[in-house]
């Protein structure tokens, strides 16, 4: 599905994910619902601030076979790097790279110049944490030549071949149908 990026077409793209899941699989939302509502904010609203481009797309299923569900959230604007680049901010850390630009996403470092507020840049990294560390699932990330990878044990960032330039930002995520005993989404909303 694609969506345009204004206030109510995200949320009409948010509610219509959560509507195909929950035609597949209500039992699974009824469970999820808080964290994959904040999982799409999240990421839409990356897009809608950083990405410079006019739509996204989302495409939600549910695997009967891993009992799991598998989103992808992605766009084809300036990147991740070109996020950092576009803001001038952490030019330093930077460099030319856009695995470090996941890096530095992926740890919280923010684009945003907000002076009158708290500058974080928890959308990427929290989603992260509450989904690998809280649910027990998997996250990718794709962004120009780069790739995140991360699973419970196993966290790799690697920089591609530059044949392999993805003019965008693609998010996957796999998450597992059951959420974990003591699972708190309040742990991860920063």
């Amino acid at each position: 599905m694609s969506f345009a990026l204004d206030d109510e077409s995200t949320a009409n793209a948010i509610n219509q994910l959560k509507e195909q899941l929950s035609k597949s699989c209500p039992e699974v939302l009824k469970l999820l619902n808080m964290p994959l509502t904040y999982l799409f904010e999240e990421l839409i609203c990356n897009i809608q601030q950083h990405a410079q481009t006019d739509k996204g797309y989302a495409y939600l299923m549910y695997n009967k076979e891993v009992n799991a569900i598998e989103i992808l959230i992605a766009d084809y604007g300036i990147t991740i790097y070109g996020s950092y680049v576009a803001a001038q901010k952490h030019l330093d850390k930077l460099g030319d790279s856009d695995a470090e630009a996941l890096n530095l996403a992926q740890n919280g470092f923010s684009v945003k110049n907000l002076p009158e507020t708290e500058n974080r840049g928890y959308g990427i990294s929290s989603n992260i944490k509450m989904v690998v560390d809280g649910l027990h699932g998997e996250f990718a990330a794709l962004s120009g030549n780069a790739l995140l990878l991360q699973m419970a044990n196993s966290r790799k960032i690697l920089a591609l071949p530059p044949e392999i330039d993805f003019k965008g930002t693609m998010i996957m995520v796999r998450i597992p149908a059951q959420v974990p005993n003591g699972f708190n989404i309040y742990d991860y909303m920063s």
